[in-house]
Protein backbone atom coordinates (compact mmCIF):
# COMPACT_ATOMS: atom_id res chain seq x y z
CA UNK A 1 0.00 0.00 0.00
CA UNK A 2 1.27 3.42 -0.92
CA UNK A 3 0.73 6.20 1.56
CA UNK A 4 0.92 9.81 0.62
CA UNK A 5 0.60 13.07 2.39
CA UNK A 6 -2.87 14.55 2.14
CA UNK A 7 -3.06 17.30 -0.46
CA UNK A 8 -2.43 20.77 0.89
CA UNK A 9 -5.47 22.83 1.77
CA UNK A 10 -6.35 25.41 -0.82
CA UNK A 11 -5.22 28.88 0.15
CA UNK A 12 -7.88 30.98 1.75
CA UNK A 13 -9.19 33.76 -0.39
CA UNK A 14 -8.02 37.18 0.73
CA UNK A 15 -11.09 38.82 -0.78
CA UNK A 16 -14.49 37.93 -2.16
CA UNK A 17 -15.53 39.46 -5.47
CA UNK A 18 -18.85 41.25 -5.01
CA UNK A 19 -19.22 42.46 -8.60
CA UNK A 20 -17.15 42.64 -11.75
CA UNK A 21 -17.29 44.78 -14.87
CA UNK A 22 -15.34 44.04 -18.02
CA UNK A 23 -15.01 46.09 -21.19
CA UNK A 24 -12.82 46.73 -24.21
CA UNK A 25 -11.95 49.99 -25.92
CA UNK A 26 -10.28 50.45 -29.31
CA UNK A 27 -7.53 53.02 -28.89
CA UNK A 28 -6.32 53.14 -32.53
CA UNK A 29 -7.00 51.22 -35.73
CA UNK A 30 -5.60 51.09 -39.24
CA UNK A 31 -6.65 49.44 -42.51
CA UNK A 32 -3.72 49.19 -44.94
CA UNK A 33 -4.88 48.41 -48.49
CA UNK A 34 -2.59 46.10 -50.49
CA UNK A 35 -2.41 44.70 -53.99
CA UNK A 36 -1.04 41.17 -53.82
CA UNK A 37 0.49 39.62 -56.91
CA UNK A 38 1.84 36.18 -57.67
CA UNK A 39 2.47 34.50 -61.04
CA UNK A 40 0.71 37.28 -62.93
CA UNK A 41 -2.42 37.21 -60.78
CA UNK A 42 -3.50 40.16 -58.68
CA UNK A 43 -5.73 40.31 -55.65
CA UNK A 44 -7.02 43.19 -53.55
CA UNK A 45 -6.39 42.84 -49.82
CA UNK A 46 -5.96 44.90 -46.72
CA UNK A 47 -4.38 44.41 -43.33
CA UNK A 48 -6.67 45.46 -40.50
CA UNK A 49 -4.89 46.29 -37.24
CA UNK A 50 -6.13 47.64 -33.94
CA UNK A 51 -4.69 48.49 -30.56
CA UNK A 52 -7.23 48.03 -27.80
CA UNK A 53 -7.41 48.00 -24.02
CA UNK A 54 -9.40 45.50 -21.99
CA UNK A 55 -10.56 46.44 -18.53
CA UNK A 56 -11.55 44.30 -15.59
CA UNK A 57 -12.90 46.20 -12.59
CA UNK A 58 -13.91 44.27 -9.48
CA UNK A 59 -15.57 45.33 -6.26
CA UNK A 60 -14.07 43.18 -3.50
CA UNK A 61 -14.77 42.58 0.19
CA UNK A 62 -12.21 41.11 2.61
CA UNK A 63 -12.82 37.40 3.16
CA UNK A 64 -11.47 37.39 6.69
CA UNK A 65 -14.77 38.48 8.16
CA UNK A 66 -13.08 41.36 9.89
CA UNK A 67 -14.94 44.61 9.41
CA UNK A 68 -13.05 46.33 6.61
CA UNK A 69 -14.22 48.55 3.79
CA UNK A 70 -14.92 47.22 0.32
CA UNK A 71 -12.37 48.09 -2.31
CA UNK A 72 -11.84 48.33 -6.06
CA UNK A 73 -9.32 46.23 -7.99
CA UNK A 74 -8.61 46.84 -11.63
CA UNK A 75 -6.52 45.55 -14.47
CA UNK A 76 -6.18 47.36 -17.80
CA UNK A 77 -4.24 45.41 -20.46
CA UNK A 78 -3.31 46.56 -23.98
CA UNK A 79 -3.48 44.22 -27.00
CA UNK A 80 -2.72 44.40 -30.70
CA UNK A 81 -5.00 42.61 -33.16
CA UNK A 82 -4.22 41.91 -36.81
CA UNK A 83 -6.36 40.44 -39.56
CA UNK A 84 -5.84 40.03 -43.29
CA UNK A 85 -8.88 40.55 -45.49
CA UNK A 86 -9.37 39.97 -49.23
CA UNK A 87 -11.88 41.44 -51.64
CA UNK A 88 -13.05 40.15 -55.00
CA UNK A 89 -14.15 42.00 -58.11
CA UNK A 90 -17.75 41.30 -57.07
CA UNK A 91 -17.25 43.34 -53.91
CA UNK A 92 -17.41 40.31 -51.64
CA UNK A 93 -14.71 40.00 -49.07
CA UNK A 94 -13.48 37.53 -46.51
CA UNK A 95 -11.15 37.91 -43.57
CA UNK A 96 -8.75 35.44 -42.04
CA UNK A 97 -9.09 34.70 -38.36
CA UNK A 98 -7.94 37.62 -36.24
CA UNK A 99 -4.72 37.20 -34.31
CA UNK A 100 -4.42 38.96 -30.95
CA UNK A 101 -1.30 39.44 -28.88
CA UNK A 102 -0.88 41.16 -25.53
CA UNK A 103 1.35 44.20 -25.40
CA UNK A 104 3.63 45.07 -22.48
CA UNK A 105 1.50 48.11 -21.67
CA UNK A 106 -0.76 47.59 -18.63
CA UNK A 107 -2.12 49.33 -15.54
CA UNK A 108 -3.20 47.52 -12.35
CA UNK A 109 -4.26 48.84 -9.01
CA UNK A 110 -6.48 48.94 -5.96
CA UNK A 111 -8.37 51.68 -4.13
CA UNK A 112 -10.96 51.89 -1.37
CA UNK A 113 -14.57 52.49 -2.27
CA UNK A 114 -15.51 56.11 -1.83
CA UNK A 115 -18.44 56.69 0.52
CA UNK A 116 -19.34 59.75 -1.58
CA UNK A 117 -19.80 57.71 -4.81
CA UNK A 118 -19.62 53.95 -4.13
CA UNK A 119 -20.47 53.09 -7.77
CA UNK A 120 -17.45 54.88 -9.27
CA UNK A 121 -13.79 53.99 -9.29
CA UNK A 122 -12.09 57.25 -10.35
CA UNK A 123 -8.57 55.88 -9.82
CA UNK A 124 -9.31 53.01 -12.21
CA UNK A 125 -10.72 55.39 -14.82
CA UNK A 126 -7.65 57.62 -14.50
CA UNK A 127 -5.37 54.59 -14.99
CA UNK A 128 -7.35 53.46 -18.06
CA UNK A 129 -7.21 56.92 -19.57
CA UNK A 130 -3.47 57.20 -18.85
CA UNK A 131 -2.86 53.86 -20.59
CA UNK A 132 -5.05 54.68 -23.62
CA UNK A 133 -3.58 58.18 -24.00
CA UNK A 134 -0.06 56.74 -23.81
CA UNK A 135 -0.80 54.19 -26.53
CA UNK A 136 -2.29 56.59 -29.09
CA UNK A 137 1.02 58.23 -30.13
CA UNK A 138 2.72 54.80 -30.23
CA UNK A 139 0.07 53.11 -32.39
CA UNK A 140 1.62 53.88 -35.81
CA UNK A 141 4.98 52.46 -34.71
CA UNK A 142 3.28 49.40 -33.19
CA UNK A 143 1.36 48.76 -36.44
CA UNK A 144 4.50 49.12 -38.58
CA UNK A 145 6.56 46.81 -36.36
CA UNK A 146 3.73 44.26 -36.30
CA UNK A 147 3.44 44.33 -40.09
CA UNK A 148 7.20 43.81 -40.52
CA UNK A 149 7.33 41.02 -37.93
CA UNK A 150 4.14 39.09 -38.77
CA UNK A 151 2.55 40.06 -42.10
CA UNK A 152 5.55 40.60 -44.38
CA UNK A 153 7.23 37.24 -43.55
CA UNK A 154 3.95 35.38 -44.12
CA UNK A 155 3.44 36.99 -47.54
CA UNK A 156 7.08 36.38 -48.49
CA UNK A 157 6.81 32.70 -47.50
CA UNK A 158 3.74 32.41 -49.77
CA UNK A 159 5.69 33.92 -52.68
CA UNK A 160 3.41 36.94 -52.81
CA UNK A 161 4.56 40.45 -53.67
CA UNK A 162 2.62 43.11 -51.77
CA UNK A 163 2.33 46.70 -52.92
CA UNK A 164 0.39 49.39 -51.11
CA UNK A 165 -2.50 50.81 -53.12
Amino acid sequence: MIAAEPPPSPPTAEAVVISRRESSEVVASLDTPLVLSKAGQREQAFVRQAVFVTTSLSLVRPASGAPAPDGWRWAHQAFLQRQICFSSITGLFACAEASVQPLIHAENGEAPVSPVDPEAAPESEAARKRLADGLKPKAAALFEADRRQHIDPMLKAAGVVAARR
